[in-house]
Order: structure tokens, then sequence, then C-alpha cells
């Protein structure tokens, strides 16, 4: 029985009292998790509501900050009740559990970091009671602690064109029906900040009316934790979902956003959740540190090869950024904390691989400075401009001289960085190597028939943010089509992206998995990098962010066997421009009709698609797993012997 878990004694000692009395004319639910600072607040607004027979279920959904404490106060209203969950499972299950104890003719919500205003309750109830056809009543709303609405602002709820304002409401706003009761989403099914959306779109699907009580009845309290920027803010994510809830390695997320990176992870990882009995003979300890990137699943090669993996993650992870725990793998947690340097001398670890980008800096340094004797080898990926714009500079150089080896993505990075320090870093403590190679899995030889063959058009392909693609009527008068993967990078242009569709040239495809980036991508003729035009001159001095990245799509195009569209930029020191040319992969152009013209020249596209094909192997992280464990294992002898 679901009462069973309710938490103390004082709270059960009512309970039959509870259930004995007349059902309340509208029942309360109250989700709430680790917003004890909110919560009094929602309850004096719940407290003062001018229609007072209503009941109150609070489902604390596994808090670990101060809300037992708080609401105990509150148990002594009879109406209050109150079952604590022993861990977070999730707003759809705290939610469905609350609606297995809800008892009223009408329920209504109440999230604990949002209110009510007085009449809230009074004017809903009173539209369900006048209105029989109605399946659910909702007010307006105030939100951003300035604007007033239907719905809350539609930069944090996209809304469909011919969806009405009711579908987009905030559960604070809403009351419905007892026989209308909707089963929310669970997270072993889905995690999305659009589950409101969906649920009231699931209420009203076979006819049922939504009525507006025409005026402003409640608050939807904007504040950085909300659960949909944890899951579809520009710096949310599954990477921040997880850390934020506690969502452990043994739980496999359907993590879909509506924006930002969506993942199935069993679907995308599920191929590497193979358990291993590690280290193997004569392999290494590795604990990584940071975030992996794009592509964490890399790693597993690795495993492959004998190696342990220990992790500990950086605690504000983006949207892009791998940090576990991760359900597939064998990577152990070792989180950062007061106890971590007894955990790294239990587990022992042979060397820390620190990884990637300026948000692992902080997490990086503070190893140093705590490290229990392992060797540490410092794999940066990002340009060092933002750190100096982000005042991590001097970070940024303790980090790598300080590390006992280091990693640059490409030749022109380490480069950049002896310029920058007077030479002070050796080739014996340095190795070249890019931060985030695809796993070599994906790489198969699913070729698709191109486009271009059937229609005679130009075909070529963008996954990702489409930066340098204007004016895109230049595009289309080339007569070039642009394929673009990954609807929610488009909402963030939404001028270009209706500009690009006017044209006809444009088209919006859902994002691919990596086990159909072969299948699927290699029916364009290339595909485009970033189009930006180099000025150092080949002085290295001079170089911007541009001239050093190597972005991590270079690994999806090669594995696709694709050609990469980039401006020419001969006479500069640019690295994807070096790259593309050694593999003989880069379609270099000046104006948009002369990248026309090379791509109608079948015979180069086929030369540079088959040099691509040829070389994509060196794009793989698999290829130099084994020159990465050589180096540590050099960086390991390097201690051994001070």
């Amino acid at each position: 029985m679901i009462e069973d878990h309710f938490e103390m004694a004082d709270q059960l000692t009512t309970h039959e009292s509870r259930l004995a009395a007349p059902p309340p004319r509208v029942s309360v639910l109250m989700p709430t998790f680790n917003q004890a600072a909110f919560i009094r607040r929602a309850l004096e607004s719940l407290r003062a509501q001018t229609l007072e027979d209503w009941e109150l279920v609070v489902v604390d959904d596994g808090s670990t900050d101060e809300t037992a404490t708080l609401l105990r106060p509150y148990l002594s209203d009879t109406r209050v009740r109150h079952l604590r969950l022993e861990h977070n499972q999730g707003l759809g299950a705290a939610l469905n559990r609350g609606t297995e104890l809800a008892r009223g003719q009408y329920l209504a919500y109440l999230p604990s970091d949002d209110l009510y205003y007085p009449e809230h309750l009074e004017r809903l109830a009173a539209l369900l009671d006048a209105l029989p056809e109605a399946a659910m009543a909702y007010g307006g709303v105030r939100y951003g602690y300035q604007h007033t609405g239907e719905a809350p602002d539609t930069k944090h709820a996209p809304r469909d064109q011919e969806a009405p304002a009711a579908h987009h409401a905030r559960m604070v706003q809403v009351m419905h029906r007892r026989d209308r009761v909707p089963r929310w989403p669970e997270r072993a099914e889905l995690v999305s900040d659009l589950i409101e959306r969906d649920t009231w779109r699931a209420l009203l699907s076979d006819g049922g009316r939504a009525a507006y009580a025409g005026t402003v009845t409640s608050e939807w309290v904007d504040h950085p934790q909300q659960r949909h920027k944890v899951i579809a803010d520009n710096h949310g994510g599954v990477a921040l979902y997880r850390l934020t809830y506690g969502v452990g390695r043994d739980f496999w997320l359907n993590f879909q956003p509506s924006r930002g990176m969506a993942v199935n992870e069993r679907a995308r990882y599920g191929r590497f959740a193979t358990r291993r009995d590690l280290p193997a003979e004569g392999g290494l300890k590795i604990l990584l540190a940071g975030s992996l990137g794009f592509n964490p699943e890399r790693v597993t090669a690795l495993e492959e090869r004998g190696h342990k993996l220990y992790g500990t993650w950086i605690n504000s992870p983006e949207t892009w950024d791998g940090a576990g725990p991760f359900p597939w793998g064998n990577i152990d947690e070792i989180p950062p904390g007061p106890r971590w340097a007894e955990q790294v001398r239990d587990a022992r670890p042979d060397v820390i691989y620190a990884l990637l980008n300026w948000q692992a800096l902080g997490l990086v340094s503070e190893l140093l400075d705590a490290n229990p004797g392992v060797p540490l080898v410092f794999h940066f990926k990002e340009g060092p401009f933002i750190c100096q714009e982000k005042g991590l500079w001097p970070t940024l150089v303790r980090c790598l001289t300080k590390a006992d080896g280091r990693i640059f993505i490409n030749q022109e990075s380490y480069d950049w960085f002896q310029l920058a320090t007077d030479g002070m870093f050796n080739l014996e403590t340095t190795l070249v190597l890019d931060g985030d190679l695809p796993k070599a899995d994906w790489m198969t030889d699913a070729w698709a028939p191109k486009l271009s063959a059937r229609d005679g058009q130009l075909h070529t392909v963008c996954p990702g943010r489409p930066l340098g693609l204007d004016p895109f009527e230049e595009l289309a008068r080339a007569g070039i089509h642009v394929h673009f993967y990954g609807r929610h990078f488009h909402r963030w242009f939404p001028n270009w992206t209706r500009n690009g569709l006017a044209t006809g040239h444009m088209h919006l495809h859902d994002a691919v998995e990596p086990d159909a980036w072969v299948r699927e991508l290699s029916q364009y003729d290339a595909a485009w990098l970033h189009v930006f035009e180099s000025r150092n001159g080949g002085d290295l001095r001079r170089a911007v962010w541009d001239d050093l990245n190597l972005p991590a799509r270079l690994g999806t195009y090669a594995t696709a066997g694709l050609p990469w569209i980039m401006k020419d930029n001969g006479g500069h020191r640019v690295a994807v421009q070096a790259l593309g040319e050694r593999l003989g992969a880069a379609l270099t152009f000046d104006t948009f009709g002369d990248l026309g013209d090379k791509l109608r020249d079948r015979a180069l596209v086929g030369r540079l698609t088959a040099g691509m094909r040829a070389g994509r192997r060196e794009l793989a992280f698999d290829t130099h797993a084994d020159a990465l464990t050589a180096f540590f294992r050099r960086a390991i002898a390097r201690r051994a012997a001070v």
C-alpha cells in the first residue's frame, strides 16, 4: 500500500480520520524536491484561499534539504497529508503517487516553488461547476515576476502555432475533474520539459473543453533550479538532470527536451553496456575527471583494451557535456567532495585523465591540489580565448604547467600555446590528439545512394549549428540545397530559418543518431563546417578560435564519408583546412557560386568522397587508444622516477 510510505508516526495518527471524512471539493497536489526555501510561501498561499474545502497532498520526492522539518508544523491541519519517497523518482512518479492518494472532486496542482492568489481555487472550481462540458479550467498566470498572460513565456515552453493557450498552461494554473485523472509519464519512460503540455493535450484529446478564468490567479516563479531549465535551458541537459536529481548509473533515460540535445540512452549506448572484469592483466586504472564532450562512449575503447575506468565529473555540465554517471560501460563513480582523496587512495588509479574544456578547469585545479600521488594528464580541447575572457587564463596555465602530461587537439593549438608561454612545453611530455573523436563502432559500410544522382540537384548537409551560412538566398541562387539535422538548434535562429525555408533550398530534419550517421548522412554530396575567413596570415599570434578549432562534427562527417565544405583560407594557418587537405577531404570555396560549380564537378566530389572514406579511421578514437595509453604509461614512469 502506498500509505505505508508515510514518513512519521505522527502523520499516521490522523490518517484514518482523514479517510473517514467526506471527500473534499478540491485535492491539491504538491510535488516537491529540495524547495525548502520556497515551500512556506506556497503553503501560505493555499491557506489563504477563499475556498476552504480542500485537501493538500504533499509528495516529497526524496528531498535532502529542510523540507521535512519545515512541513511538520503544517501537518496539524487535518487537510494536509505528507508522503515522502525514500529517493528521488521524478516528477511524473511523484504526481502519480499523489493522484492515487487524492480524494477530491477536482484536482489542482501547487508546485512548491509557485503560489496561488486567494481566489484561485474558488474561481476554477466555479468554472467546472458551471460548465459540465469543461474537462479542465485554468487561470492566467504571472511569470518572470513582471509578465502576465494565459500561459508562460514561450521561450520556456515552445508553442505550436495551432495549439491553444490551455495546452501550454503550467500545473499551477490548472484544475480538472477527478474522472479525468491523467497518468503522468514516469522517468523510466520519458524525461521531458513538456509533460504538462502533453498531459493537457491528452486530457482534451476527445473533444473536452478548457475553460479560462479570464484573470490572473497564480504565479509561476522563475528561478534557476526549475525542472524545465535543468532539462531544456541552454545550460541544461541530460548530465545536469542526472546530477540534480541523483539519477545513478543503474538507470537508462529517454531524455527528450524541447530544446537542446536529446538522447535515448538505451538506444544509443545499449551496445556498450557489456560488463567486464577490469582491469585485465596489464591494464591500467584510469580516473576520468571533468567531462567527455559529444562522444562520451569513445572511452569504452579503453575498456576493450583491458583498462579500468573511474569517473569524477564537473558539477555544472552544459547541454553538450558528457558527464556521468553513465548507465553504459563500467565507469565507477568517485564524486568530488571531502572524501575524494580517500576514495582515490582506495581505488588506487594509475593515472588521472583530466579533460576536456574550460568548464573543467576548476575541477582539474582542485585535483592537482588534492592529488594523492597520482600522475595527472590534462587534455584540453577548448580554445584558450574563452579562458582569458572568463578570467581562467591563470588557472589554465597552472593546469597545463603542473600536469604530468598535456594533450593539445592539433599541432596548431600546440604551437599557439608554445608562443603564449614562450616555449614552456616539450614534446616528451606533450601529445597531439583531438579530444572528442567518435567510437569506431559507428563506422559501418551502410552507404546510401546519393540524392544528387537521383534528382540532379546539389545536396549538402549540416548537423548542428549553421555557423556562417548567411545570407541563405545566395546559397539558393547557387542551386545548393542544405539539409539541417537537429531542429532544436534552429529555434535559436528563427528569422534566419524562416527565410531559408522560404527559398525552398533549406530542409529541416530531426537529429540523427550515431548508428544512422552512415546510412542517413552519406546520401549527401558534402557537409558544412563553420564558414569563416581567417586573418592570421600564417602567424598564430593573430589566430582566433576558428583558426585552431576542430569541431566535434568532423567525426560525424568522417564516419559518413563526406567531404568537408569550408571557406578557402589558403595563406593562413587554419587547423581544419590543414587536416582536411591532408586527408584529401577538403572542399574549399571562395563564393557560394564557386562552391556550386565545384559540387557539380562529380569527378572532384567523387575523389574527395573516396579520400574521406579511405581516411576516416584516423578520426576514430579507437585508432589512437593505444597511443594514448602509451602516453599515460610514460607519465606514470616519469612520476615514479621522481
